[in-house]
């Protein structure tokens, strides 16, 4: 059973300044809920218990808003403010939060390595800050049901276009897995490929169901150009063990470390928002017309 998860929320959000001077990028609002709790509320939804989120310093908002609000919530109650209340009580829905900081950008797998006392022995889900995926069945269930399948790692991606696939962890598919027809075999991950080199187009996207068996091969790993040690390296190493799954995830996924990205995104849940959907579609009606 899958109980755990890890969050990396390493990263300055330059793209998003002067926003990001005042905000972590994984706070900024969609419509009225941070992107971090919408990831958050996946691992949840996914059968998560406990969830460490890595930072990097002049995170300390992110901190703040996973801690108790008794304050807060005494005022609401005092007013009456079920609505206030319920969404107070939304954040963390019971589940247990660590936080560790990496003090340098050293890259994603370093960031991982602040997480290795929280994880301990066990399976744990990984997810970056900045990937958001609107699905029916939770993205982060729909890879952990692939490792309860008998997968020793899964890597959760989609076909991208050509264009794009540049921009990602590529990998080599093999044959199908678990008589899945999302699930393949990852015989190796290529960061960042020409698309003329590219073994396929599916793009690892921020989401992964893996054992501390990662630790070893992230010891074994060297920095790169950039002096940053990064987990696709470290997920080769366990592709040539064989086992490893590439699993093509069902459901929209909004790249939030993206300007363009985050303004589609913020469209699309607010066309389904209660508070908002009449009035956003009605708008978007006339943009068309």
């Amino acid at each position: 059973m899958v109980k755990k998860g890890v969050i990396l929320c390493g990263g300055q959000g330059t793209r998003f300044l002067p926003a990001t001077k005042a905000l972590p990028k994984e706070m900024l609002p969609v419509v009225d809920t941070p992107v971090l709790q919408y990831i958050v509320d996946e691992m949840i939804d996914s059968g998560i218990k406990e969830i460490c989120i890595v930072i990097s310093p002049g995170k300390e908002e992110i901190v703040r808003y996973f801690s108790p609000k008794g304050k807060l919530e005494k005022s609401l109650k005092k007013k009456g403010d079920e609505k206030g209340l319920n969404a107070l009580r939304r954040i963390g829905r019971g589940a247990k939060f660590v936080f560790v900081v990496q003090k340098f950008p050293k890259g994603m797998a370093d960031a991982l390595l602040k997480a290795k006392d929280f994880i301990g022995n066990e399976p744990f889900v990984l997810s970056t800050g900045d990937d958001l995926v609107k699905a029916d069945v939770p993205v982060s269930k729909q890879l952990i049901d692939a490792f309860d399948g008998g997968a020793r790692a899964v890597i959760g991606g989609q076909t991208v276009t050509e264009d794009k696939i540049h921009l990602y962890g590529c990998a080599k598919l093999g044959g199908k897995m678990f008589g899945n027809q999302r699930a393949h075999e990852c015989i190796t991950l290529v960061e960042k490929p020409k698309k003329e080199e590219a073994p396929s187009l599916f793009a690892a996207l921020g989401r992964y169901v893996l054992t501390p068996a990662i630790f070893e091969k992230i010891a074994k790993i060297t920095p790169d150009k950039k002096g940053e040690l990064q987990v696709t390296d470290a997920l080769k190493l366990l592709c040539d063990e064989g086992n490893v799954c590439a699993y093509d995830f069902e459901g929209h996924r909004y790249d939030m470390g993206s300007k363009a990205g985050a303004v589609i995104a913020t469209l699309s849940y607010a066309m389904h928002h209660p508070d908002t959907a009449e009035e956003v579609c009605e708008y978007i009606k006339t943009l068309k017309g």
